[in-house]
């Protein structure tokens, strides 16, 4: 088997991580996201490897747009294209594309591979990704895409072939989603054209009323960068406690607006899960991953306590992104 890399560039934390073929043998992760390269580098030959060993690098990309709907090994010309979606993922895409080109230049001719996390839900019925709005718009690549699909592939693969025919993911953390998958296929999500939309993150909006966003252009005088600011940044239950994104401090101050802060989310949340049931007639099992989602049994118990007339099976699945990367990179390389 092949050692493989995978860089896992996220909107709050650069994880990475060495497999032998699928069989982890390093991982980490900082909050530091800067001079990523060096960092990786180090952590590498502490462990007693070099970079030159690996024989792929995987890469979470969060955003394929409407043509990268597969893993995809990166050169010049589709790098250039995938610059071009930066703005569908500002949280993102740039950091991510950066670590992605610099490792391109620290290891020439070892593939590179770029793995979406809007791929699983590319095969959705347009009904769940057409947006309400004229159709030359819909062809320009104005549609839902989703995300989180990277870590709602692993959670897929964790159930088997025991997978509940209609299942609802929850993928709680910094950036939050849902999933409701139907015989293992992604029917509809909460995420849409926008990392930005859905359910109440830690410093993005979710969903909000577009009349809101034209107002505040309009009377706040907002331009288009300050409001992507606004609400990539500063909205969320940053926004709503006005004290912190973070979850864990939320649940531990007894400040009216960090309580506040922790309702409204669990309220939004049930309140897209019933919507996303009604995609999949119903459901048979509820899997809660990522941070909070994994951790957090005040979260999940509040969330399950609005949906206690829909009942269903609980999982909690560790999210891991990293290894359905490698098997994706480890594919790519016996072909």
């Amino acid at each position: 088997m092949a050692l493989i890399l995978v860089v896992n560039a996220g909107s709050s934390t650069l994880k990475y991580a060495a497999f032998d073929g699928v069989r982890l043998v390093r991982k980490d992760q900082v909050s530091d996201l800067k001079n990523a390269g060096q960092q990786i580098t180090g952590w590498l030959s502490e462990a007693g490897l070099q970079i030159s060993e690996f024989a792929g690098v995987g890469h979470r990309i969060v955003h394929g747009g409407t043509k990268f709907i597969k893993p995809t090994r990166v050169d010049e010309r589709a790098l250039a294209e995938l610059r071009g979606l930066c703005a569908l993922a500002p949280l993102h895409m740039p950091f991510g594309l950066d670590v992605l080109a610099e490792l391109r230049r620290l290891i020439p001719g070892v593939p590179q591979v770029a793995c979406f996390d809007t791929a699983f839900h590319a095969a959705q019925p347009d009904i769940a990704r057409r947006l309400p709005l004229p159709r030359e718009y819909h062809e320009r690549g104005y549609q839902r895409y989703g995300f989180h699909g990277l870590n709602y592939e692993h959670v897929v693969a964790t159930f088997g072939e025991k997978i509940p025919r209609r299942l609802l993911i929850a993928h709680l953390g910094n950036g939050s989603s849902m999933c409701a998958v139907l015989d293992g296929k992604s029917v509809a999500t909460t995420m849409g054209f926008s990392t930005a939309d859905g359910l109440v993150m830690g410093t993005r909006s979710g969903s909000i009323d577009p009349g809101v966003l034209i107002a505040l252009m309009r009377d706040e005088k907002l331009g288009a960068d300050q409001l992507e600011d606004l609400l990539y940044r500063h909205s969320g239950l940053r926004g709503v406690s006005g004290i912190t994104s973070d979850m864990r401090e939320l649940l531990a101050s007894k400040e009216q607006t960090a309580v506040a802060a922790v309702d409204y989310y669990c309220y939004h949340a049930a309140r897209h899960a019933g919507s996303l049931a009604v995609a999949i007639g119903g459901l048979d099992a509820i899997a809660f991953t990522g941070g909070i989602g994994e951790n957090s049994e005040i979260i999940r118990g509040k969330i399950l306590a609005h949906l206690s007339w829909l009942p269903a099976q609980v999982h909690i699945v560790q999210a891991n992104e990293e290894l359905v990367i490698a098997k994706h990179v480890n594919a790519l390389l016996l072909q």
